[in-house]
């Protein structure tokens, strides 16, 4: 009697064939999509280990910024509009951007047209943008020595205060590198993990009157011992061996101005 059961039925050889050969192309197509797996797991690994992280993202896009762009440029270079403005005294006006590594500033003159300096201060140890001096030299800021930059600056100046303070060597680079004159240094205001304390230290070594306070009685060259050659030399001088710059100052003009150390602090009206 026909039940409809067909448990024990025999499949002709030609159905167990097609059984097989569907088997076959299932496997085929699992190991395919697992080969695809492992293959789209292994770029994104690649991709994740070769990404820029956020600071070096940061250090590439600052590293952009040259004195005598536009302030158009800058910004767009920035991806955000300036933070903080201040007009100055001579017309010229300054641009600031208080950014999580660091604080950028952009002198610009008073048609608010040409980046006349650029002005890039550190606030913490990791950011480390690099600039050319030269053909064959680099400073990287939080990495290059002040010894290294030069082994005698043309100027120096700062102060050690309370709450905040700065110290700075300024040279000449003539055409060559990221600008024309150009400081190095450090401005501090309790933001961050940089640290004046190798500068100050240098400092309070150093003879009594070696070091101006500010860039105005660098200018003027009036102080009694031989600026900055009593600072470099032990013992008052052996923090630039040392001690990393956390500061550049840059401009194409052929002299540093009192307008282009504007205290970002200053700038922000303490709001760092």
């Amino acid at each position: 009697m026909d039940t409809g059961d067909d448990v024990g039925a025999t499949h002709p050889p030609e159905t167990r064939r097609h059984g097989r050969k569907w088997k076959v192309v299932v496997q085929s197509l699992e190991a395919l999509a697992a080969l695809i797996a492992v293959i789209g797991g292994a770029v994104w690994v690649a991709h994740e280990l070769t990404q820029d992280s956020p600071v070096e993202k940061e250090q590439k896009l600052v590293e952009q910024l040259r004195p005598g762009q536009t302030l158009d440029r800058a910004i767009e270079i920035m991806d955000d509009k300036p933070h903080y403005t201040q007009r100055l005294a001579s017309g010229n006006r300054i641009y600031q951007y208080n950014r999580k590594w660091e604080r950028i500033q952009l002198l610009v003159d008073p048609d608010r047209i040409s980046v006349l300096a650029v002005g890039i201060f550190a606030d913490r140890t990791d950011f480390r943008p690099a600039f050319p001096l030269g053909e064959s030299k680099q400073l990287t800021i939080n990495r290059t020595p002040y010894s290294e930059v030069w082994e005698k600056p043309f100027r120096v100046f700062g102060y050690c205060g309370a709450h905040s303070g700065s110290y700075f060597e300024t040279h000449s680079l003539g055409q060559r590198g990221v600008g024309t004159a150009i400081a190095v240094g450090i401005h501090y205001s309790s933001r961050g993990d940089t640290s004046m304390t190798s500068p100050c230290l240098g400092m309070n070594k150093a003879p009594d009157d070696c070091v101006p306070n500010d860039v105005k009685d660098h200018a003027s060259g009036s102080r009694p011992h031989n600026n900055p050659q009593c600072l470099t030399s032990a013992p008052a001088g052996d923090f630039r061996k040392s001690t990393p710059i956390a500061a550049l100052v840059v401009t194409k003009q052929g002299s540093l101005t009192e307008d282009m150390f504007q205290s970002p602090y200053v700038v922000a009206g303490g709001n760092d």
